[in-house]
């Protein structure tokens, strides 16, 4: 029987040991969950090895029950399609893809996408333009407050990817920007994420190693506090990544490569951990 996500939330939230979501979850490496705000839709990626070949699913409860996720409508085998993030009226989704563009046909790199939600049927995806996007890879896009939030690759950052802001302008929007504060290092900082009470941010950060850790930052009078890892009953394994905070701020969805039977190592399942107190 599925568990609906607040069981799931409790046993995390009681200190039970870390289990993935089995109705999701799979051999392949599943991450990037993402739900609308009564949580009744979920997204997610799932991809092959080294994130070959990633693809949205859709999931929706119906009657307390999860129903099997499915590729999202728009799914083209020709391309990957990745990291989903679904606004909290659950009407517009912004992800990352592969796909080519008028302006570069020929483009491999992942760009930041969206799509809407119209009478049921996801729309065909819309390129957020040159003025975001780069020559090198976008990742993470969330929207919070006008304000589109995602990392990227591109000359001038600290190293590795960073933490990217760029703001709603006339139907899309303006130019990137290097988002301010203490989020940015020489190592990759990527998923930037905000709590619903808009008071916590989190993402994760390479540890130079291959492995990486989710940091949390609180927003003070002055601006942001030095981030720092969470502890390891949330960083579950070599790499923790794509964290979401649940609806009440209490437990963190996350992406992590927990080594586990039957499943290839440096494959990533989701989770649900319980937050210490903030």
């Amino acid at each position: 029987m599925l568990k609906p996500l607040a069981a799931v939330a409790a046993l995390a939230l009681a200190g039970a040991a870390p289990e993935p979501l089995q109705f999701v979850n799979s051999p392949l490496n599943e991450y990037n969950p993402s739900f609308d705000r009564p949580e009744r839709l979920m997204v997610f990626a799932r991809s092959e090895a080294e994130f070959r070949n990633a693809k949205i699913y859709v999931s929706q409860k119906r009657r307390g029950k999860w129903a099997a996720p499915a590729q999202i409508g728009f799914s083209d085998p020709r391309y990957s399609d990745s990291d989903p993030w679904l606004t909290p009226d659950g009407r517009t989704l912004y992800f990352v893809s592969d796909r080519p563009t008028a302006s570069r046909p020929d483009k491999k790199d992942l760009d930041l996408w969206r799509s809407r939600l119209v009478r049921g049927v996801w729309s065909a995806p819309e390129h957020l333009g040159d003025a975001v996007n780069s020559p090198n890879p976008e990742l993470g896009p969330e929207l919070h407050g006008g304000i589109l939030y995602f990392a990227s690759v591109r000359r001038g950052g600290k190293g590795g990817l960073d933490i990217y802001t760029a703001r709603e302008a006339a139907g899309g929007f303006g130019p990137a920007e290097a988002l301010a504060g203490p989020f940015n290092s020489a190592q990759s900082d990527s998923d930037f994420t905000i709590s619903p009470d808009g008071r916590h941010a989190a993402f994760w950060r390479g540890l130079g190693d291959g492995t990486a850790r989710i940091m949390l930052s609180r927003r003070l009078a002055a601006g942001w506090s030095e981030p720092a890892p969470l502890p390891a009953s949330v960083n579950l394994g070599p790499f923790n990544f794509t964290p979401r905070f649940s609806r009440d701020g209490k437990s963190l969805w996350l992406a992590s490569t927990l080594e586990r039977q039957g499943q290839e190592r440096g494959m990533a399942d989701i989770y649900v951990r319980a937050l210490p107190p903030l």
